[in-house]
């Protein structure tokens, strides 16, 4: 177990009695000493309690669990439970939604709540109110102000999860929403709380109950004992990357230090430059950290994140003659839309077994179900295109010739004589190909290549595998492929993190790299807006990406683009 160097301050926080609260920026040391100030009360509580460490992400989850190991002995750690507010609240619903709604809870998944708003007349926020307050069921959303009114409304409830944790920790507190916050309250009455936070990285405003004055009104309301360690920093030690992110924030004058390159780019595409600085980056950060130092590529906008991921698939050839080899790394993409696009392709599989109206409606419904995937995710045009569709399936299931491009391109390829072999990974790539010729099976064909980053091509081979009739197709394929795909995005979330993600900079939040490759494209967004009124928010998220990487960062800009600050940059 790890020895912690205490000074004067962080004698104060284990010595603290009360509510308290931690003021840090990043690698400052919050965590570590929130999580010794956890074992200082271990001691006194009894065999079934617990410390309860609330975060936002299963990265950051992930994160602290693995700090853990470093700071505690192993049985102090299984007294601690680190757990994301979304796992939390879920327990307190399915536990006691009883006492509010007089039925047993059941829950939608998110993919199916998608479907559904897609489908729905009206408010859709409105009916998952009714839905929880009449049917006890339950969506996303719904399970925060669900599980902050159980704590709130029944002394019983609250009272049982405080005798289960007297102890709670709460991370990135400043971005907690109103009915998060309205928990923190709840168990405050009763619970010792410990707020960590870093005022500078509020990147969530925009989200509905994410308040700016949310740590005013927790000093307010907590009466917490305060403590700023804002000076210290100890992921970067040398102070410099922090340094200048801090003068980012602030738009005041700074000489980039020697650990933060620009490279400014005007006909070559923003993705080749990326690819660039990550062989550039990759070569460097092994010289000096070993074989396998952790990067990361983040972006604005996931159209950008997602042509990177494309140029480091591949070879690429720079305008110097040089050859930069494909780059294995992940991208941290909906693995939902991607999964659904995979089940347009199952769809095709089981053309053989269907006739050509069966099996046009059937590969029809599936896109359509994938679109009802997009309308969940806010994208324009989506019920459009659902419509589109469904007018196509009438069509088709009355005989009737569809105006539809789509259909018409999956009639006549459903016509051909359609066998497969029995080798799932042939068959696949064989029914992926049919998916092209329009807009829509042209976007459900280059979406369903990410499935590769869930790495499921042994797991769709072996679903596939039972799913053969031994013959010329394959029963219930997307039944099959549709079990895979969950069942490989649950392992995916436990896998090591890779040496090289690719995300956008909202994605970074509470994650750590020895290097950050931070990409602006021409047209996705530029880092700085020319509106003030969203620059602060800018330069908040900027401050959270550069302050992600421990040793390096490097940005990739077009020529032209706002200064990041009144000082130009080292190139």
């Amino acid at each position: 177990m790890g020895q912690l160097q205490l000074d004067e301050t962080r004698r104060a926080i284990l010595d603290a009695v009360g509510h308290v609260l931690i003021e840090g920026g990043p690698g400052c040391g919050k965590t570590t000493i929130a999580l010794w100030k956890a074992r200082e009360s271990l001691p006194q509580l009894q065999l079934d309690q617990r410390v309860l460490f609330l975060s936002f992400s299963r990265a950051a989850v992930r994160q602290v669990t693995d700090r853990m190991v470093g700071v505690l002995s192993r049985g102090d750690r299984e007294r601690i439970e680190v757990r994301t507010f979304h796992a939390f609240f879920l327990d307190v619903v399915r536990s006691h939604a009883r006492l509010l709604t007089g039925k047993p809870a059941r829950f939608i998944t998110p993919e199916r709540e998608s479907q559904l708003r897609a489908d729905h007349v009206g408010d859709w926020q409105t009916e998952t109110i009714r839905l929880a307050r009449e049917e006890s069921v339950f969506v996303f959303d719904t399970l925060a102000p669900t599980a902050a009114s159980l704590l709130e409304g029944s002394d019983t409830v609250r009272s049982l999860y405080s005798a289960m944790y007297p102890l709670v920790i709460v991370d990135e507190f400043q971005d907690t929403n109103r009915d998060q916050w309205r928990v923190v309250q709840a168990f405050a009455s009763e619970s010792t709380v410990l707020c960590l936070a870093d005022p500078d990285q509020r990147i969530f405003e925009h989200l509905d109950g994410v308040d700016e004055h949310r740590l005013s009104e927790a000093k307010q309301f907590l009466r917490p004992t305060t403590f700023d360690l804002s000076a210290d920093n100890h992921r970067s030690p040398g102070g410099g990357l922090l340094d200048y992110a801090n003068a980012v924030l602030r738009n005041r004058p700074a000489t980039p230090p020697e650990d933060v390159r620009f490279r400014s780019y005007r006909r070559l595409p923003p993705e080749l430059m990326a690819h660039w600085a990550v062989a550039v980056v990759a070569q460097a950060a092994s010289q000096q950290l070993g074989p396998t130092p952790t990067i990361a590529v983040l972006t604005r906008a996931n159209s950008l994140a997602a042509r990177v991921s494309e140029a480091l698939e591949h070879e690429q050839t720079m305008p110097n003659s040089s050859v930069l080899p494909p780059v294995e790394h992940v991208l941290h993409w909906d693995p939902e839309l991607a999964a659904s696009a995979g089940l347009v392709v199952a769809s095709v599989l089981e053309w053989p077994h269907l006739s050509t109206a069966e099996a046009v409606i059937h590969t029809l419904t599936q896109i359509a179900e994938y679109y009802r995937v997009k309308v969940g995710r806010g994208t324009h045009g989506a019920r459009r295109t659902i419509a589109t569709t469904d007018r196509a399936i009438e069509a088709v299931r009355a005989g009737r010739a569809p105006s539809s491009k789509t259909a018409k391109i999956l009639i006549e390829r459903a016509g051909d004589s359609t066998e497969f072999t029995g080798q799932p990974v042939r068959d696949w790539q064989a029914a992926r190909a049919r998916l092209a010729g329009s807009t829509e099976l042209n976007e459900v064909f280059k979406q369903v290549r990410l499935l590769r980053l869930l790495h499921a091509t042994d797991a769709l081979a072996w679903a596939l595998l039972d799913a053969w009739d031994g013959d010329v197709g394959y029963r219930d394929a997307v039944g099959s492929v549709r079990v895979a795909l969950a069942e490989e995005a649950v392992n995916a979330a436990r896998q090591d993190p890779p040496a090289v993600s690719v995300m956008t900079m909202h994605k970074s939040k509470g994650k750590e790299f020895d290097a950050v490759v931070i990409v602006e494209g021409r047209y996705d967004g530029p880092l700085i807006s020319g509106d003030p009124r969203q620059a602060d928010a800018d330069r908040r998220l900027l401050r959270v990406a550069i302050t992600r990487a421990r040793h390096w960062v490097v940005f990739i800009r077009p020529e032209g683009a706002t200064p990041l600050t009144p000082v130009e940059p080292r190139s």
